[in-house]
């Protein structure tokens, strides 16, 4: 306590300058309209500047919870789509007797590393065994078509996406229903190739390119890209199509794995698409 009152002595000058200042600081503010206007304004800048840093700080901080909302959102609006539902008749003509029957559900993940220059590419995710992700199922992301899972532990699945030579899926073009095996050939990541398709076909630029539902991968109708070209394959007698990928790999964070509801009793029967 001693100290303390020999540093207010010997900081008694500046202790009275400081008042002095804040009292006529404070008288000027008071009388003088103008320059209270510009300490007013001043005052507001620098509360707004600190509650907006504030408010930054606080959603970027509650950032990670509104994308889990988000994404749990997008899985329920997903699930809802009519690919996710298959339509069934059991042979009565009776109202009871149709009925749509759910056949996909979706677990969102993160892609924690992925890769899209090499020629065998893959892509690692933040889910595994016990999120219930199995090999061979599909991946899919915010604006189509990703890959397939090929192995999985306890917390991650390694993907192989459809810029892998290795992995083939079946693509159909949405105007005309024509189909075949979708392969990249190793070159340009934003650009794939279906092949197999007949020369009569009626192919043009910019028609949509989607799954066909041929598969347990995924559901029909996902989104695989657009038609960029044609040309004839090597043999003469069909057509392959340059198709432009609407997943740009370089950029994706975000995907989605594809259930199949129906697989284990499709394995029963030996009749996996």
């Amino acid at each position: 306590m001693r100290y303390f009152f020999l540093l207010l002595k010997r900081s008694r000058v500046l202790l009275y300058f400081l008042l002095l200042e804040s009292i006529a600081f404070a008288w000027i503010i008071n009388k003088r309209s103008y320059q209270r206007s510009q300490f007013l304004s001043a005052t507001t800048e620098i509360k707004g500047n600190f509650q907006g840093l504030a408010a930054q700080t606080k959603a970027y901080l509650n950032l990670k919870e509104e994308n889990e909302q988000l994404a749990r959102e997008n899985i329920r609006l997903r699930e809802s789509l009519d690919e996710s539902f298959i339509f069934q008749n059991f042979g009565a003509d009776t109202i009871n007797s149709r009925t749509y029957k759910q056949r996909y559900t979706y677990v969102d993940a993160q892609v924690i590393s992925s890769s899209h220059f090499k020629v065998e590419n893959y892509i690692l995710i933040n889910k595994g065994r016990l999120s219930g992700l199995e090999e061979n199922m599909g991946v899919i992301g915010p604006s189509g078509v990703v890959g397939v899972i090929s192995n999985v532990s306890k917390h991650f699945a390694r993907v192989i996406p459809i810029i892998n030579p290795n992995l083939r899926i079946s693509a159909e073009l949405a105007q005309d229903g024509y189909f075949g095996p979708l392969r990249w050939l190793g070159e340009n990541y934003r650009e794939s190739s279906i092949q197999d398709i007949p020369p009569y076909a009626n192919v043009q630029t910019g028609d949509t390119v989607k799954t066909d539902g041929r598969s347990s991968f995924f559901p029909r109708g996902i989104n695989i890209g657009l038609v960029k070209s044609t040309s004839l394959q090597a043999d003469q007698n069909f057509l392959e199509v340059t198709v432009s990928l609407s997943t740009d790999f370089a950029k994706l964070r975000k995907v989605y794995v594809v259930k199949d509801l129906w697989i284990n009793e499709l394995d029963s029967l030996n009749m996996r698409p």
